[in-house]
């Protein structure tokens, strides 16, 4: 029996747990999960569609908002891993029920083997200073057996990038080392790109939807650039997201 969504319920838990809470003290820009609320609510809907009623054992990788709510919304086992956790979300989290632990992806070191059936990838991959294969094989080592990832990333035919070529701008981040040093976007995926990387990494099964998750941007004149080219994202290859479901073997 597949989960029941309830968008009342999220809408009221989003507000609590993540706009009115640490998450909006410690971490992200002022206004930042007002403007994102979309794309955290297009992946747990995602996330419901696939789960089974029952609670399930689920790895958030980045800040935990994902986790949060699994947890708050179905009573999901869940656990946060990240680079380096600040003590008050660290705290935070802990004291709503959810496991934090560190987690660098860019080192060999695999402290989880088969024991997810699902983990949240979401805008993480694009920041990773390494080959995305390499990341999505560990994390797949993490999965159970059929387990799900589900993955969020920029297109990189996104309008944002077709403007920035247009005016001669820089897209990327500088490609610093060593890992884990604060990286903005150091590559961003096409769909047959990052199908191709989960391909290599060894999962079974992988679709990948071009998608408009329809969050604002903090620039006005991008804002003003999104509003007048909206009718550009009809056209499926310029759409701002990739949206990845991937299944271990």
């Amino acid at each position: 029996m597949p989960r029941k969504w309830d968008a009342r319920k999220f809408d009221a838990t989003y507000r609590d747990l993540i706009c009115q809470s640490a998450f909006a003290v410690h971490f992200g820009p002022p206004g930042y999960y007002s403007r994102y609320r979309s794309r955290y609510k297009t992946l747990i809907k995602r996330f419901c569609s696939l789960a089974p009623a029952t609670p399930v054992d689920v790895l958030d990788i980045g800040g935990g908002q994902l986790a949060l709510l699994c947890k708050h919304l179905w009573g999901d086992d869940a656990c946060v891993a990240d680079i380096n956790f600040g003590r008050p979300l660290f705290d935070y989290l802990r004291s709503q029920g959810v496991q934090a632990m560190q987690w660098d992806l860019c080192q060999v070191e695999q402290p989880f083997t088969e024991s997810f059936d699902f983990i949240f990838f979401s805008e993480v991959i694009e920041h990773l200073p390494l080959p995305g294969h390499i990341v999505l094989e560990r994390l797949r080592r993490a999965l159970k057996p059929g387990g799900i990832l589900i993955c969020s990333t920029p297109n990189f035919y996104r309008l944002r990038n077709v403007v920035y070529v247009a005016l001669g701008r820089r897209i990327y981040d500088y490609w610093r080392m060593p890992e884990g040093s604060g990286l903005s976007h150091v590559i961003e995926y096409s769909r047959d790109h990052l199908q191709w990387q989960f391909e290599k990494a060894g999962f079974k099964d992988c679709h990948i939807e071009l998608c408009q998750m329809h969050h604002s941007s903090t620039n006005p004149v991008f804002r003003l650039a999104l509003w007048i080219g909206y009718p550009v994202f009809l056209i499926p290859r310029c759409r701002g997201s990739l949206l990845a479901i991937a299944h271990a073997p």
